[in-house]
């Protein structure tokens, strides 16, 4: 059903007459709804598209380009292995492979290098002598202090003292973000309770509205073959939002209903209006809170790098496609380079 099918009907001041203040409420609260459900249906087929371009157009150069990057991980760490580099070269290489094999297990789920990873990940090995002060040490300033320090190197007063500063200043600023989200919590657990109340009312809202339209458009009790055809059509459409605890939709269907037995919605009393009214305000939040996902919810990255109107998407789409394979070219160009050890001396000496 297209948004301009799901309007819901106003009120209109008739001659020498106007509107009530909660007449003005209720068209207002119709009008924010039916712009909220049109940019949530526009917002939603963007994403849908996104989704679906992003699997074909984009996630093969991906993977493309991930084989490549693997390729050139086990390349340089047989190079590292099999090649006497300098010292300082050594350090440089060791640490590209390790940053790089890094990404690729962890960003682009590469499980095949994760031992290749812990490799690199190994702390060197150190004499028993020397270990032994270090656990020794460790232990005390974690049960006097409550710190976990990894000591690299006890002769290096000066660097343990500045790690150990750092590792207090971390802790420190660990304990305050741990009280503010303490009470961060509260506070989203007494918003959630809020906002599960809300949906509450309005589950039983439409719970109502679905029992008070079966009951009106039952088919079977229609006379007229015209009108019940209606009635058949309609009551598809009232089990459909009921399903889909669209409460929005339910209500439109009431009005519909009213409008088709020549009622208007003058006749409404005021104390079911003013109920009426807050449920509509009720819904505006609700959608105004599933539209905030877009921006901060799982699909916030994909609509900024591949959302927008048509044009942005397919520019967004053709740049994100033009850099993937421009890294593949370099790759495939590195790893035709690096075979041999003096290109790869002279990649380091540019790190």
């Amino acid at each position: 059903m297209s948004p301009e099918e799901t309007h819901l009907p106003q009120f209109v001041p008739q001659a020498k007459a106007t509107l009530s203040e909660l007449q003005h409420q209720f068209n207002a609260s119709i009008q924010t709804i039916d712009h909220l459900k049109t940019k949530l249906a526009k917002r939603a087929k963007v994403i849908e598209t996104a989704r679906v371009r992003v699997q074909k157009e984009v996630q093969p150069l991906v993977q493309e380009m991930v084989a490549r990057r693997m390729a050139l991980v086990y390349l340089l760490d047989e190079t590292l292995h099999q090649e006497d580099l300098p010292r300082l070269e050594k350090e440089k290489l060791t640490a590209f492979v390790k940053d790089q094999a890094s990404t690729l297990v962890h960003h682009y789920g590469a499980e095949e290098l994760t031992s290749l990873l812990h490799r690199y990940q190994e702390p060197a090995p150190a004499s028993a002598a020397e270990a032994q002060v270090k656990a020794e040490t460790q232990h005390l300033l974690k049960n006097v202090l409550g710190l976990e320090v990894n000591l690299q190197d006890l002769s290096d007063l000066e660097a343990f003292q500045a790690r150990l500063d750092q590792q207090m200043q971390e802790e420190q600023e660990k304990r305050e973000a741990q009280r503010a989200h303490r009470q961060k919590a509260k506070a989203q657990q007494a918003q959630a309770a809020k906002a599960k109340a809300q949906l509450q009312n309005i589950s039983k809202a439409s719970r109502r509205l679905y029992t008070t339209l079966a009951k009106l458009l039952h088919p079977d009790r229609e006379q007229d073959p015209h009108a019940r055809i209606w009635k058949e059509e309609a009551m598809k459409k009232v089990t459909l939002a009921y399903h889909q605890d669209d409460f929005f939709e339910l209500f439109r269907l009431q009005l519909e209903f009213m409008q088709e037995q020549e009622q208007v919605l003058t006749q409404v009393p005021e104390e079911q209006l003013t109920y009426y009214v807050h449920l509509l305000e009720e819904q505006i939040k609700e959608m105004e809170d599933e539209h905030s996902t877009y921006y901060m919810g799982p699909d916030a990255h994909l609509f900024h790098e591949f959302g927008g109107t048509p044009k942005q998407m397919e520019t967004k789409f053709r740049s994100a496609k033009k850099g993937l394979r421009e890294e593949i070219e370099q790759l495939d160009f590195a790893l035709a380079d690096f075979k041999d050890p003096v290109a790869v001396r002279e990649f380091l000496k540019r790190l």
